[in-house]
């Protein structure tokens, strides 16, 4: 295995190694307890602010007239989720509403669903939650197809909003390492090598399925009005990923694993546009999700974002107005308003990218550096 000159597939001497990735955390019993007020507190919330948004018309969310809404990984506190309490709340005047999770039961996730469901009991005909998964054939797939026609749902809008990938090395890479943080100061994650049936779950939930859920509902005779997919754009550095590039894995677990079913995503958006099809993948900003601490080093980078937005008087853009965001790039994209199949809603973000990589790369324990950690953390 070659070495490579990239300042992040190296670390100091003594510095303290973790390998692999945060493990996915259990909810305690107090935490199970609380889900449904967390869900209900996150749905009231996030509306209330859309809400303002929407009445005060920075976002055009009057295209739902009528519309059949399918949203996959519609659940939670992250984009998705945040698209469905738009949606929820235009439910008197939507044409249908169906939401698909895939949330264990003890799970704030799986209460989100279980709220939206009971709060949509005044429009019970339109509404449906799914906690099956997204599919392309068989049973579950069949129940998707049959609800929709049950509804008269000819053309249908589908919204992606799937995350379900693993952070880990392609094969044969030279290892990348991730700066974290905990109670004991500074340390790196080293990404290990990924096993094959992970690299192709990572390829399969978030990336193959997602672009074929559309061809096989148009299959079933419902026709797909707007795709639209969740992207970030750590996935568009390529220079990243080769193991000769003085940036390779700058982007952490985006410049190793996590850029793999976006790849596709793009693909298929790119041969859609080609084709005339209404295929949206719009790029979003760092985003404190449901996924975000399990990825190496994401709750650092996202506290440093915050802090250089901060220094730079910017506004970070919270996941509620992003969702908003989504509903009205859809109804750009569908009333042929915005051409553009890569709409950016990151770009007040995208232009501290280069000053972050240096914060990251520098930030360290000592406090009388001007990189000490609680500078940019906390």
């Amino acid at each position: 295995m070659a070495d490579s000159p990239s300042p992040w597939a190296r670390v100091e001497e003594g510095a303290r190694i973790q390998e692999g990735a945060p493990a996915i955390q259990r909810p305690s019993k107090e935490q199970i307890v609380g889900f449904p007020d967390e869900a209900a507190t996150l749905i009231d919330e996030s509306w209330s602010s859309q809400k303002a948004l929407i009445e005060s018309n920075e976002y055009d969310a009057s295209w739902l007239n009528g519309q059949h809404l399918v949203i996959v990984g519609g659940t939670g506190r992250g984009l998705g989720g945040a698209v469905s309490i738009c949606a929820l709340h235009n439910l008197d005047r939507l044409g249908s509403l169906t939401v698909i999770g895939r949330d264990i039961k003890r799970s704030m996730e799986f209460e989100f669903g279980t709220a939206l469901q009971a709060r949509a009991s005044e429009y019970a005909d339109k509404f449906h939650w799914l906690n099956n998964g997204i599919s392309v054939e068989g049973n579950e797939f069949d129940s998707i197809v049959e609800i929709l026609k049950a509804k008269c749902a000819k053309d249908i809008i589908y919204v992606n909003g799937v995350a379900a990938a693993s952070s880990g090395l392609m094969p044969g890479l030279p290892p990348v390492y991730v700066k974290d943080i905990d109670e004991d100061g500074t340390y790196y994650w080293q990404l290990t090598e990924l096993p094959e049936r992970s690299i192709e779950a990572t390829r399969n939930f978030m990336g193959t399925l997602t672009i074929q859920f559309p061809d096989a509902l148009e299959a079933a005779g419902i026709s797909v009005e707007v795709s639209a997919y969740a992207d970030w754009r750590g996935s568009l550095d390529r220079g990243s990923r080769d193991p000769a590039s003085p940036t390779y894995g700058r982007w952490g677990s985006y410049s190793t694993s996590l850029y793999l079913p976006k790849d596709l995503i793009q693909d298929a958006t790119r041969k859609a546009y080609a084709e005339g099809r209404k295929w949206i993948d719009i790029f979003f900003p760092t985003m404190r999700t449901r996924a975000l601490p399990f990825i190496p080093g994401g709750m650092v980078m996202a506290d440093v974002y915050d802090n250089v937005l901060g220094r730079a008087g910017v506004d970070r853009v919270d996941i509620p107005e992003l969702g908003v965001g989504m509903v009205h790039q859809i109804g750009q994209r569908l009333n042929d308003k915005d051409d553009n199949p890569f709409p950016r809603l990151d770009a007040y973000e995208a232009p501290f990218d280069e000053w972050i990589y240096e914060v990251l790369l520098l930030i360290n324990d000592d406090e009388s550096s001007k990189f000490f950690r609680k500078n940019w953390v906390g």
